[in-house]
């Protein structure tokens, strides 16, 4: 007698691909409802939207310009199916009525007995699969910085700020019983700093950061085959061109187009130019210089200069006392403008704000 092998399902994401495991079984409905938004390619494109830490984390309904998709009708709720949402286990999400759950879906990150079932009229939520792979991406995505704001008078809560964690798709996966890996080439730019390159398109790959600053390669071909790069921190692929050595160059390149500009400054194009200037062997006070003498601050005076570098990095204008503080310091000479631009864009509150961490797991897009 043989036994079927539960369906999975490889989700690919701006932090790196996970594998989930599902339990039709137990969760007929659910498991059938899941699926066939997976078949529609319907979770592409979407966000993990809300991330909390030591609970879970949601996503699946809200697409990239923060709108939620229209859905399928909503299903009965099989919460009462002998699973618990333990930490990994994957559930639908739902509003306060029991049968409403449609698209979204969260994943626990810790065992959350307040979730399970206990009655008829504490239902709890309904458990359908467990990720089997890659729960190391879901601790990472957990960690993530969020922020709750509110933006065209919409509400957001625990919020994924300031990068978008895409879920770039969701596909049927079946195990190779052989598995080929990924493979690139290594190259080097003109100043000997290493690249892997790759021949596919971005999305076609999974890009996860470890712990120990290499990164895993998967390629998202249904095969699950993948590499661990440890010979390069840059990514080429056909469409685009990625950084992820967040601790070195690519870092000093984010914090100071940030100090400098603000985020909205971090296009592939600024990015690419930081690099290069960086990549040449310039310090981030020479770098800095450069950014004075020919960006936005060249003629600037310094009373202008404070108010836009503080408030790029911290995020709102400086009051009076920090006004003239750091505006008597260039008046007098001090420092110089391009030095205190490179003090500004080394604190650590500057980091906080450009989110290194999750910038580091999402790579830094440049040309």
């Amino acid at each position: 007698m043989t036994t079927s092998t539960p369906p999975q399902v490889l989700i690919n994401t701006s932090y790196g691909p996970f594998t989930i495991e599902l339990y039709p079984t137990e969760a007929p409905a659910t498991v059938a409802n899941f699926l066939a938004y997976v078949d529609a390619n319907f979770y592409d494109g979407t966000l993990f939207h809300r991330v909390i830490d030591q609970f879970v984390v949601q996503g699946g309904g809200m697409n990239r310009s923060l709108q939620f998709k229209t859905t399928r009708e909503p299903i009965a709720l099989e919460s009462n199916n002998g699973l618990e949402n333990d930490r990994g286990t994957i559930a639908m999400a739902r509003t306060l009525a029991p049968d409403s759950a449609t698209s979204q879906f969260f994943i626990n990150t810790v065992d959350n007995a307040g979730l399970n079932y206990q009655s008829a009229d504490k239902p709890g939520y309904a458990v359908f699969g467990k990720v089997i792979d890659g729960m190391d991406v879901i601790d990472a995505i957990e960690n993530t910085q969020t922020a709750n704001f509110t933006l065209n008078g919409a509400s957001y809560q625990n919020f994924p700020y300031p990068y978008l964690l895409s879920i770039y798709g969701a596909d049927r996966y079946t195990p190779a019983a052989t598995l080929t890996p990924t493979s690139h080439t290594l190259g080097s730019n003109a100043y000997g700093v290493a690249i892997a390159n790759y021949s596919g398109n971005r999305l076609d790959y999974g890009v996860k950061l470890n712990t120990n600053k290499t990164l895993t390669v998967t390629q998202i071909d249904g095969l699950h085959s993948s590499e661990t790069v440890t010979d390069a921190g840059r990514l080429h692929f056909a469409d685009g061109q990625y950084a992820y050595d967040l601790n070195g160059n690519a870092g000093k390149t984010a914090l100071l187009i940030n100090a400098a500009a603000g985020l909205n400054a971090l296009t592939p194009t600024v990015v690419g130019v930081g690099l290069d200037l960086f990549d040449q062997g310039l310090s981030l006070q020479e770098v800095a210089q450069v950014v004075v003498n020919t960006g936005v601050f060249n003629n600037v005076s310094h009373s202008d200069f404070v108010k836009a570098v503080y408030k790029n990095v911290v995020g709102s204008a400086p009051d009076a006392t920090a006004q003239a503080t750091f505006t008597t310091m260039l008046d007098n000479g001090e420092v110089t403008q391009a030095q205190m631009l490179a003090l500004a864009a080394n604190t650590d509150l500057n980091a906080s704000t450009v989110n290194l961490v999750g910038l580091a797991h999402i790579g830094l897009a440049y040309l």
